[in-house]
This record gives C-alpha cells, sequence and structure tokens, in this order.
C-alpha cells in the first residue's frame, strides 16, 4: 500500500530526508585538518631566517599562514611534549616526564585532540609518530599505522646508533642510497597524501595527522640532500663565555655522550635531514593543491621542542631549559586568517587544543588548558600577555632534579629544583641565545621576583 502525503510514514521521511541533507551540508562545510608533527626540529628554517637552510616547502606553508615567533613546548622530550599537547594539559597534570608511560594510561578519562574531532563526525587517521612512538591511543583514531622500515638498508643503519650504549651515541648519520620513495618519511606523507583524495571522494571531513621523523637522530637520509651542504660553508659564530650558568643546566638528552668529530659536519648533516623532511611536506601541500582544499583545511606545522647544535660549549639534542631546546617553529594556514605573517607574542604547544577547536567549531573538554590562538590568526601583532611555561627533570647523581621555566617577550626566568641547585635569568635583547645569566643582580631584582611569582603560581608537578 502505497502512503498518502498525509501519513506519519510519508512525514517521518520527509524529516529524515530533511535530517540526512542538513547533516551532509553540515559536514561538508567543516574545515578538514591537515597535522603535521615534526620530531626533533629546531628554528632553523628559511622562514625562521636561516639563509643557509633549504626548506622551500615549510617556507610555502608559512607564506600561506601565521608563523608563531616565540612557540615554545611544554616539556623538551618527545612523549611528554606530545602528551601535552595531544591532551591539552600540562606536564605537570598529565604526570608524564619520560619516554615510557602511555598518555591513555596516565589519562584514561582524557578526550585527545584528534579523538574529539572523532567523535565529532570527521574521519581521523594517524601515519607516522604523532604520539610518541609504541605509545598510540587507539580511541583516537579510524586508522592508526607506523612507519616502519621497509628498506633494509635504512632499517640497518638506524639500529647501528641504538645497539650502541647511551653514553656513545653522538650525533651520527649515514647517507643512503635507498630509493627516497622507499623511505619511512616519504611513505608518510605519501600515505597522507592518498588518504586526502580518498577522504575528499566521500565528503566526510578529515583529521589527517603525519608525524614525520626526521630530523630526529639519527640523521640518515638519502644521500643527494647531503650534497646541498658542504661542511666547510656552514658558518659557526663562536660562543660568548657562559657566565654564571649553574650545571645541571647544561645536561641534555646525550648528556655524557662525545662530541661529534666536527661540529660544521653535524650540522650540514642535520640541515640535510630537515631539507629531506621538508621535501615531505611538499608532498602533502601539492595535494592541498590538486585537490583544491586549501579554503576548506586547516594546516598544521610544529615540532615536539627545539634542538642544540653544539652551542653552549658542546650541547647536542634536547632536554635542556634554553631557547635552543624548548622554542619549536609553529605555522598554522587557517581559512579566513592572515597570510605571511609573523607572530612576535610568546604562545605554547599547548595553545593547539583550544585553537583547533574554536577553528573547527568544537566545544573545548572539562580540563583543556592553553588558549586558543585564533585572535592572533586574524591579528597577529595584537596584545599577548601570556607568558610560556615549560618543566624538564634531570636525573643526577645526587638524584632527580626539577627544573622550570617561565618565558615572556623579553626575559627567560628559570629555577632547579626550587632555587636551591639554581637560579637563571636572560635578558633576550641583550642576550637572545643565553649565555649570560643575570639571577641574583640588584639591578634585576624587580624582574626576577616578578617572574618568580608567576611561576609559584603555576600548579606542582604531579609526583
Amino acid at each position: 500500500m502505497k502512503l498518502s502525503k498525509c501519513s506519519p510514514g510519508w512525514l517521518i521521511g520527509v524529516v529524515l530526508l530533511v535530517v540526512a541533507s542538513w547533516t551532509t551540508q553540515a559536514q561538508s562545510m567543516r574545515p578538514n585538518v591537515l597535522f603535521i608533527s615534526v620530531d626533533d626540529l629546531n628554528n632553523d628554517l628559511g622562514c625562521y631566517g636561516n639563509g643557509t637552510v633549504k626548506s622551500p616547502n615549510i617556507d610555502r606553508l608559512a607564506a600561506r599562514g601565521v608563523r608563531f615567533d616565540r612557540a615554545y613546548t611544554q616539556y623538551p622530550l618527545c612523549n611528554p611534549s606530545r602528551a601535552s599537547l595531544l591532551s591539552g594539559r600540562r606536564p605537570e597534570q598529565t604526570g608524564i616526564y619520560e619516554l615510557q608511560t602511555p598518555p591513555r594510561r596516565a589519562m584514561p578519562e582524557a578526550i585527545f585532540l584528534p579523538q574529539l574531532f572523532r567523535q565529532n563526525g570527521y574521519f581521523t587517521a594517524r601515519y607516522g609518530k604523532v604520539f610518541h612512538e609504541g605509545r598510540d591511543d587507539k580511541l583516537s583514531w579510524d586508522i592508526s599505522d607506523s612507519s616502519d622500515f621497509v628498506d633494509e638498508e635504512e632499517r640497518n643503519a638506524h639500529g647501528l646508533r641504538y645497539a650502541r650504549p647511551q653514553n656513545e651515541r653522538t650525533p651520527d648519520w649515514r647517507p643512503l642510497n635507498t630509493p627516497e620513495h622507499l623511505t619511512r618519511d616519504a611513505r608518510t606523507a605519501a600515505t597522507v597524501a592518498r588518504l586526502m583524495e580518498e577522504q575528499v571522494a566521500t565528503g566526510r571531513p578529515f583529521f589527517l595527522a603525519a608525524g614525520l621523523n626526521k630530523p630526529h637522530l639519527p640523521w640518515n637520509v638519502p644521500k643527494s640532500y647531503y650534497g646541498l651542504y658542504a661542511a666547510e660553508r656552514i658558518r659557526i659564530d663562536p660562543d660568548p663565555p657562559l657566565r654564571r650558568i649553574p650545571l645541571v643546566a647544561l645536561m641534555t638528552e646525550l648528556y655524557g655522550a662525545a662530541q661529534p668529530a666536527s661540529r660544521a659536519e653535524a650540522i650540514a648533516a642535520y640541515y640535510a635531514a630537515i631539507t629531506y623532511m621538508d621535501r615531505q611536506v611538499g608532498v602533502m601541500l601539492d595535494q592541498l593543491d590538486r585537490l583544491k582544499l586549501w579554503e576548506r583545511t586547516i594546516v598544521v606545522l610544529f615540532s615536539d621542542h627545539g634542538f642544540h647544535l653544539g652551542d653552549h660549549g658542546g650541547l647536542w639534542a634536547k632536554l635542556t631549559l634554553f631557547e635552543q631546546s624548548t622554542r619549536t617553529p609553529l605555522l598554522i594556514a587557517a581559512p579566513g586568517g592572515r597570510r605571511g605573517e609573523g607572530s612576535p607574542r610568546v604562545v605554547e604547544l599547548l595553545d593547539l587544543y583550544p585553537t583547533l577547536a574554536a577553528l573547527a567549531g568544537l566545544s573545548r573538554p572539562m580540563g583543556v588548558e592553553g588558549r586558543s590562538l585564533v585572535p592572533l590568526l586574524h591579528r597577529p601583532q595584537l596584545a599577548w600577555n601570556h607568558p610560556a611555561f615549560t618543566l624538564v627533570y634531570h636525573e643526577t647523581r645526587e638524584g632527580r632534579v626539577e627544573g622550570r621555566s617561565i618565558r615572556d617577550e623579553r626575559w627567560r626566568y628559570t629555577e632547579w629544583d626550587g632555587g636551591a641547585r639554581g637560579r637563571e635569568l636572560y635578558d633576550h635583547r641583550r642576550d637572545p641565545h643565553e649565555f649570560n645569566n643575570l639571577a641574583g643582580m640588584a639591578r634585576h631584582v624587580a624582574v626576577e621576583a616578578r617572574l618568580r611569582g608567576q611561576l609559584d603560581s603555576m600548579p606542582q608537578p604531579k609526583r
């Protein structure tokens, strides 16, 4: 029997069709997200003023969005940093200070950033290192996969480093004969580009996360990239003397390991790894071009922390509270946002969660900290009096030492073990690389007291 136009069944059918149409239309209006996390990348990029490094693809992303010139990690180590920014909670709240703890185990009730998008109808997928390797969160993704080695040469070259004891892991690298398309980061970029095309066909908005490994050690990339950087052309300005810096501050992830045979050759290899990584960023940006997705896609690129390159008397890697370790590149290109501008305001990686939620029109869950950067995407020079806070722990012979640091637009102030193991104060107008510790000097008493008060107002770390 046919339904009449006045029957309840006919009306229900019409309502369902209208609701389905609204749902489809609402989904198609939501912005996509391309979330690019890079491992161990400092600010040695063309768009940040390094005239030696070749980073044309990251530079063109900067030309399409806002470059944050003072962005800071909340913990200068992979797992704690990623757990913080993906949960929207400071390390003091997550309680994750090392590489072993899975974020979901530490925060069983948390709604992680990609999980929020998944709960709101997005297709979510990651390829490569987004959460720390081996610490992924299955509730966050429709598809989750690691960029494992498929090429024997790349696998063996990587394994040689980790077969050595920790104190023998000096910065190292090996040029690869591996075809580039078989390398891990190249496969990550190609997979994410393919997923973009597949999801455009479905009409469902996507949150795609690409975790690029380089320039994480070892700097093993195809040999053609090393030819771009001759060690004799790497300019290394001599460091000024270190003044009154406490010894505990001069510890990195590679503390106790030997120096590389040549600092210039090591820096050249790091730069080669950056350019290789940049090429993979280009693969994904090219796909956005082909699919004409820029006007409805938010693109974010950041590193989990910075990286020392032999400065401060021979520091390599991360895990310090100096600028070189805590500062990170952060680029956001959003539909309707400013293009090709830099913001000098101090921001935190913690701000990524509320920013992306706001841009997608999603409500931030309870417990998410940080501030939305949307106002700065529209007015990069806007007054913004919000300092950045960074935490770290160092293992010493005398035991574990806590370091806490605050950074505003001019000053950095750091305390070790609440000040018992040392205090540091740096004036970035005169000492942008932090060699001259001004803590305890009479003429800076008021500044030090103000920053100490702000640091003391922060919650104590969870034990």
